[in-house]
């Protein structure tokens, strides 16, 4: 025992040693602030002056052996060495595991292990009275035969974009999400949803609550250790790659190792078709939902439930079910092999009236908080919040499997600061890496991609929504779904509202169905004495393009006569940018985006809506009556310059190349001077250049163009398309 305390001892000074002054200054403030286990932390008067080893023997002394490395590890990853506390646990794990072997030895010799040392007849007899099947392995023996099964049936994902049938390696794919486990108050949740940029990637790597999947059950502050826990988060952000994960390191010796005998996944969806289509099928137990999870559908039944508070159920999508689990308690059953409805089997044991002392860990969006909260006894809740920066890195990486590649993509989008806004939720940085590997293969230039932010947001869209074309009237429905949306979002860009209330969503005849909870996210914000309950899209830029979907969408009949917005007037929107720019930017380039011919037959065809290009008027005379009084002025100020720019953003967005030509006549000269231009304004300027009569002039002065090695060959290619001849 004192030689595995000095180990331990080792290890901590070691990794502190590690650490440069100023990260060890930052370790120690943030483990001023780190509780553990019940425990309050180190009072920050004794870690002020405190070295590395005053630091070390503080951590023994305060926690103890094991705690001690636990609070270490996840101080040194808050603080985004995820590398260094990687390194402390795979070296503590080697300490802890011989000293396990040691114990195991003499407990051996002691002759007490008799856990799992049953009669055989008995397990034999309740099989055949419950009709379960009957393995001839028990204990400890079906355990590790069970946790093969679920790394065998978890290890892979199936990646779309690869050809039928082709997988990727879960643990070589997945990266960690940043999850906190407050929530945060009304006026931080309003900056996260308009900041851009590195920005809002710092803004959420500076959360103060912080939190990670192997702690979400431990004690929190004074509380007792929850048997319950709400994993939150919107439509594509990881929840269910997030939940496979935990299965496969359960599994894997890597995750929960000592606190769960089992883990069970439970699909939502899949029991919701079940539900669906139940009628005349026979019913099925609590027991047959772990049995499904077993290999061959069979297991030691009677011995898994024998220790209920070392079973773990995860639950994967629950607001799938959220309008199907209406059941009183009456209705409800407490014994695990009765047989009842699948949604009275749920509702049990989410209700806690089955299997009492297992653990759930239920994964929502959040728009169906409300209903949960009234199912559940004592929740504790976390929010999955996506990507940091280095996060995203980390993705790129793992996905092109080639740094070189890797690098430059991301680097790349890093320019973009829409998209690398966006990359915060994994799906979307799954849809971008799909589109510029396939550039790559291609060996097409990505500063020359067609592949506009417009069409990114787009693919999200068609991405998320294809499980819901399964028929004509669920065709139908969707229309109206979309077209309520979208008016919605107008509404509150022309308004200048992003968080809305139940009222806003009744106006626009939007009910919390499952179309509507993929792109709205609900929240609660605490006020003086009751709570509030808002909603609000998952981010700005996604309201600011279904706002510029309005106006291309046409309406039917139907939606007319169910919409109260206004009737559509593009003018409108175009004259509040024009007296703002910064607050509708993204709104116009979206409109010209989604003017583009391929744009208008992918919302045809994969969304199967009506467009109509009858805006394409209004924008052409509107954009030609700015650039006619930007090139009346003869001096342009920085604001002037920076709104030029902007409508060459907005054609290179429209990837229209003879709608281009016919508005840049209205430029007699482009003039640039004292600007700092970002690569994405440089793609936008060269796409106009190329669009220009042989007769304009362009003058860049004292400008700085890109990065320095490319400013040569930058103004070469300007040079070639300016004077082809």
């Amino acid at each position: 025992m004192m030689e595995n305390q000095s180990r331990i001892r080792g290890l901590l000074q070691t990794a502190l040693d590690d650490l440069p002054q100023e990260v060890f200054r930052r370790f120690r403030e943030k483990l001023s602030h780190s509780a553990f286990e019940g425990k309050s932390a180190i009072p920050r008067g004794q870690l002020e002056k405190a070295d590395r080893t005053d630091t070390k023997n503080l951590l023994m002394e305060f926690y103890g052996g094991a705690a001690a490395v636990e609070v270490t590890i996840n101080v040194l990853t808050q603080i985004n060495l995820r590398e260094s506390a990687t390194k402390l646990r795979a070296e503590s794990e080697k300490v802890f595991s011989k000293a396990k072997k040691k114990t195991a030895k003499i407990e051996e010799g002691r002759g007490t292990d008799r856990q799992w040392d049953q009669e055989p007849c008995a397990e034999t007899h309740h099989a055949k009275e419950q009709g379960f099947n009957n393995p001839s392995l028990k204990g400890s023996d079906y355990q590790k035969k069970y946790r093969e099964h679920v790394q065998d049936e978890y290890q892979v994902v199936e990646d779309r974009n690869v050809h039928l049938g082709e997988h990727v390696c879960l643990d070589k794919r997945y990266t960690e999400l940043l999850i906190v486990k407050e929530r945060r108050g009304r006026e931080e949740k309003e900056h996260e949803i308009i900041t851009r940029g590195r920005r809002h990637a710092e803004l959420m790597a500076q959360q103060t609550s912080l939190t990670q999947i192997s702690l979400l059950f431990d004690p929190d502050g004074n509380r007792q250790s929850t048997r319950t826990v709400v994993l939150q988060g919107v439509a594509g952000i990881g929840k269910t790659m997030t939940a496979r994960k935990i299965m496969w390191d359960w599994a894997a010796g890597k995750l929960y190792r000592k606190k769960f005998d089992y883990v069970f996944y439970i699909n939502c969806r899949e029991i919701k078709h079940i539900i669906k289509n139940q009628s005349g099928a026979k019913n099925r137990s609590a027991a047959d939902l772990v049995l499904n999870n077993c290999p061959d559908g069979g297991g030691p039944i009677k011995e898994i439930f024998e220790k209920p508070e070392k079973l773990l159920f995860i639950i994967d999508g629950f607001d799938e079910l959220n309008s199907l689990l209406d059941i009183d308690d009456i209705s409800l059953c407490t014994d695990p092999f009765e047989k009842r409805p699948m949604e009275i089997i749920l509702c049990s044991l989410l209700r806690k009236k089955v299997l009492k002392k297992s653990f759930l860990l239920i994964t929502t969006r959040l728009t169906s908080l409300e209903k949960l909260h009234q199912i559940l006894k004592f929740p504790r809740y976390a929010e999955i919040m996506g990507f940091s920066a280095d996060q995203r890195k980390e993705y790129f990486q793992k996905y092109f499997c080639d740094e070189k590649k890797a690098t430059q993509a991301f680097n790349f989008v890093k320019e973009n600061e829409v998209l690398f806004t966006v990359c915060f939720v994994p799906i979307v940085c799954w849809i971008i890496c799909t589109v510029i590997k396939q550039q790559m293969v291609k060996g097409e230039d990505l500063t020359q991609t067609s592949k506009t932010t417009t069409s990114v947001y787009l693919l999200f869209l068609t991405r998320l929504l294809g499980d819901h074309f399964t028929n004509a009237t669920c065709v139908q429905s969707f229309k109206v779904n979309l077209w309520e949306l979208c008016s919605l979002a107008a509404d509150g860009i022309l308004e200048r509202k992003i968080l809305f209330e139940e009222d806003d969503l009744k106006k626009h005849n939007l009910s919390v169905s499952n179309i509507h909870t993929l792109f709205l996210n609900q929240s609660i914000f605490q006020t003086d004495t009751e709570c509030e309950i808002f909603y609000s899209f998952i981010h700005l830029s996604f309201q600011e393009f279904f706002a510029a979907l309005y106006f291309v969408l046409e309406e039917d009949e139907e939606t007319i006569k169910k919409s109260l917005m206004s009737k559509k007037d593009v003018n409108r929107l175009l004259k509040i940018y024009g007296a703002s720019k910064n607050n509708l930017m993204l709104t116009v380039r979206f409109l010209f985006g989604l003017l583009n011919k391929e744009r208008l037959n992918d919302i045809e065809e994969k969304l199967h809506c009506k467009t109509s290009s009858g805006i394409k008027d209004d924008l052409l005379k509107w954009f030609e009556a700015e650039a006619k009084n930007i090139s009346s002025l003869s001096y342009k100020t920085y604001e002037v310059q920076h709104g030029q720019l902007e409508l060459f953003h907005c054609l290179h967005e429209s990837q229209e190349e003879e709608f281009a030509k016919c508005v840049m006549d209205s430029f007699q000269e482009i003039r640039v001077e004292h600007i700092r231009l970002t690569t994405m304004d440089e793609i936008a300027l060269s796409f106009c250049v190329k669009n220009c009569c042989s007769k304009q002039s362009l003058y860049l002065c004292n400008c700085t163009l890109g990065i320095g090695e490319r400013e040569e060959e930058w103004k070469a290619k300007l040079r070639k398309r300016l004077f082809p001849l």
